[in-house]
């Protein structure tokens, strides 16, 4: 007998656990033929790791045994909240050196999973039988395309997942569970149309006219996971962790904040550190701190040392 569950009972828990939204989709077999042909056209850069588990890739189902259903949920991060902290301390001018927006929050891998076991938790007291396991940036398959096809938005000419209400400053999770529930019928249409800003105001022209992005091109991968020398040619823009130019650029991001967020907090010693290299004390006790508490453990040191020193060349040579 097939276990269900009213989507209403998921949703519900996840706009009072402090999510903006979710949909779910069955855990079917999807087409990941665009990632092929864009890891064949050598956009993945080194990121080799994009080849494993593509059996999962295609069909997320095998993660969990008897998996039914994918659940995504987002979180904005365009808070009333930072705002208030980047006014407060001068981050966004135009001379300082800066970490992408996300960057300035507590972990979200872990505080979007807890929120999201949170859920699981709550259900499993009327549902004893609800199997389920939490992804947030951990899962084979891709979580924008889990999130379109669950009708959370459509992909914009960045390659970023797009919502109408919220934007692309989001952070996506998900569960899988071996409950059916209600699946999403709804299509979102493409919003882009002729809009082409943020393929513009990309510095290094990263983005194509596909809705793929060049990684080899992009300041986000090369100041974050290209762990060589970044090319003279590669324009960081002040970015010296990640980049925030074509979510900026986009006509979408300009919607109201939310107020606040129950799920997502601001990582105070993000704020010390990055205050500290914009009066040219880096510290690196400073910067463990803030990698302990924070999204940035994907970074070295040094390596955010070398980011600063091109960063602050390319602002002399202004």
């Amino acid at each position: 007998m097939d276990q269900f569950i009213d989507f209403k009972i998921i949703k519900s828990l996840a706009l009072e656990t402090g999510f903006q939204d979710c949909a779910a989709v069955n855990a079917k077999e999807f087409d990941i033929s665009f990632l092929l042909e864009w890891i064949n056209k050598g956009y993945n850069a080194e990121m080799q790791y994009l080849l494993n588990n593509l059996d999962k890739r295609k069909n997320p189902s095998l993660l969990l045994d008897n998996g039914k259903s994918i659940i995504s949920f987002i979180v904005s991060y365009n808070t009333q909240e930072f705002a208030d902290m980047k006014l407060n301390n001068g981050s966004e001018s135009n001379n300082n050196l800066k970490f992408a927006a996300y960057s300035h929050f507590e972990d979200y891998h872990k505080v979007i999973k807890q929120a999201l076991y949170k859920i699981i938790a709550c259900i499993q007291e009327d549902y004893p039988d609800f199997k389920a396991i939490a992804f947030v940036d951990s899962s084979p398959f891709s979580e924008k395309m889990i999130a379109k096809e669950a009708g959370l938005g459509f992909i914009g000419k960045n390659s970023l997942l797009i919502n109408k209400k919220y934007g692309s400053q989001i952070l996506l999770g998900e569960i899988i569970t071996n409950y059916s529930t209600d699946y999403n019928t709804e299509f979102i249409e493409d919003l882009c149309k002729d809009c082409s800003l943020c393929i513009e105001a990309c510095p290094n022209k990263a983005i194509n006219n596909d809705k793929t992005l060049n990684a080899n091109l992009c300041s986000s991968y090369q100041n974050m996971i290209n762990k060589g020398e970044i090319e003279e040619s590669i324009r960081l823009d002040g970015y010296i962790y990640g980049c925030d130019i074509c979510l900026k650029a986009c006509p979408f991001n300009n919607k109201p904040k939310v107020l606040n967020s129950k799920i997502l907090g601001l990582n105070t010693s993000m704020q010390e550190l990055i205050i500290g290299i914009n009066n040219n004390y880096i510290d690196k006790s400073l910067f463990n701190k803030a990698k302990k508490k924070g999204a940035i453990e994907n970074i070295k040191f040094q390596k955010l040392l070398s980011n600063i020193e091109k960063a602050k060349q390319e602002i002399t040579r202004k």
